[in-house]
């Protein structure tokens, strides 16, 4: 069960590393052909974008997978309803472009708007047929394909920007790694819809989405408003500076959590009658992120301050120290962040909105607070907030299972103990080692640090994974 689990979700995590290495390892190349006014301008369009592509599917994907048997005339019905949202969608974002240029009086924001709007409407038409993939637990194949896009991204965004292309190689790589997607996604599924007719009653689906339509827009607020806000109120410069650490602390949970939340959200889904049997799945993914997290963002925050600016030039040196900041609140929010996947799960949706209702306005106010003092003092404020916000997400968490805070606390001691010590570990290896030196002694301290967090909890990993096991 183990191997089963591992299988899973490692080819997802291997594909989404890909994926989202493939926006990362192009940086040293990119970050010298664009200015961060140009990677601010493409935060501040994709700000947009993000919440009408968490409205293209508005979580009905996850609401068929829940269903116990599979109607075609049901699947079918959900397909023509989300293709109709996705047109809607992108209709509307390229309507709003000349909107949010003026807004943020940028004026190359409106085509950037207008070729970005896309996304929404083939999110929408794939949804459909990428929830199919997941209930036949065909996560391998979804993995290549998340391969073959990360690829397909990685090769437009360096061809684009040495020809100096500026924003529109960071645009281009986000069109090109949603086509491919797409494409990839219809040629692998077996799902094919018929044509547009005796559409069946969608009520329990339209519910479950109309709970999630607010949980995407208020996840939306909370990751893109402290970019939009500093964009609104410092400027495109220090939107592109945070933009760019953002690029890395998104990178753990793009690559590793939303793997795990995947095969989580199906292990949940089958044993959402056993409530004690939930809490441990929720345990045991708390411990396996941690493991799998905290070590890279500890090290890569402790040598950042070197090797930003020898990865990407003196111009991005303080996006290390906006990284440095901001990671410890993104290692703890990444290992807990089950919590949503779980009251999705048990078709507890109305809760959830109200846990993310209120987090993002707590956390946007904490936003609002450190914004005159600097993009440093949002980056630490974000983090404060992830600490001092801890025991009431716990405690969201414990309305639905029997989860105790002290075991999930346990689950990420070990790992963050080893962090640290690998985080200090750089801190101070930095003031004698030149940065190619550096970069070495950090792939080592990396290993070490795994090995640090993992060989005092073998057996309680195992038995995690065995968990986690569909």
């Amino acid at each position: 069960m183990a191997r089963a689990f591992l299988f899973n979700a490692g080819s997802l995590g291997a594909s989404r590393t890909l994926l989202a290495l493939s926006q990362i390892l192009v940086l040293p190349v990119v970050s010298r052909y664009l200015t961060p006014s140009e990677f601010g301008d493409v935060a501040i369009a994709m700000s947009i974008v993000v919440f009408a592509q968490m409205l293209s599917d508005a979580g009905m994907g996850r609401s068929l997978i829940r269903q116990p048997s599979y109607d075609p005339a049901e699947w079918n019905s959900v397909f023509w309803l989300l293709a109709a949202v996705g047109t809607l969608l992108t209709l509307g974002i390229a309507a709003l472009a000349p909107v949010w240029a003026a807004l943020f009086d940028r004026p190359a924001l409106l085509w950037l708007v207008a070729v970005l709007s896309v996304l929404p409407f083939l999110n929408a038409l794939t949804a459909v047929a990428t929830a199919h993939m997941e209930r036949e637990g065909r996560f391998p194949r979804l993995a290549l394909i998340r391969v073959g896009a990360g690829v397909a991204g990685l090769v437009t965004v360096l061809v684009l920007s040495v020809f100096g292309a500026g924003a529109w190689s960071l645009v281009g790589q986000q069109v090109v790694i949603a086509m491919v997607q797409s494409l990839g996604t219809w040629i692998q599924s077996s799902f094919r819809p018929s044509r547009p007719h005796n559409f069946v009653p969608l009520g329990g689906h339209i519910r479950f989405a109309t709970d999630n339509i607010g949980v995407s827009l208020l996840f939306s607020a909370q990751r893109q408003g402290p970019i939009l806000l500093i964009g609104g109120i410092l400027g495109a410069v220090p939107a592109g500076l945070f933009s760019m650490s953002q690029r890395f602390l998104t990178l753990p949970r793009n690559a590793i959590a939303g793997p795990v939340s995947q095969v989580v959200f199906v292990r949940i889904a089958k044993a959402q009658a056993a409530r004690e049997e939930v809490a441990e799945i929720y345990v045991a993914s708390c411990r396996v992120l941690a493991v799998a997290v905290f070590p890279p963002m500890a090290v890569l925050a402790g040598s950042g301050g070197s090797l930003f600016p020898f990865l990407l030039s003196d111009t991005w040196a303080s996006a290390s120290v906006i990284f440095a900041l901001a990671a410890p609140g993104v290692m703890i929010d990444t290992a807990t962040a089950s919590v949503g996947v779980m009251l999705q799960a048990l078709d507890r949706t109305r809760l959830r909105l109200r846990m993310i209702a209120e987090r993002t306005l707590l956390r946007t106010i904490a936003v609002a607070i450190a914004l005159p003092f600097g993009i440093e003092a949002v980056a630490l404020a974000l983090t404060l907030f992830s600490i001092a916000y801890l025991p009431r997400y716990l405690w969201f968490a414990a309305r639905v299972a029997p989860i105790n805070g002290s075991a999930v606390l346990d689950a990420m001691t070990i790992g963050a103990l080893a962090s640290a010590i690998g985080w200090v570990a750089m801190l101070y290896s930095a003031q004698f080692y030149g940065a190619w030196q550096l970069l070495g002694l950090s792939c080592v301290t990396l290993l070490l640090t795994w090995v640090l967090a993992i060989l005092p909890q073998m057996s309680r990993l195992h038995r995690a994974a065995s968990i986690l096991s569909p």
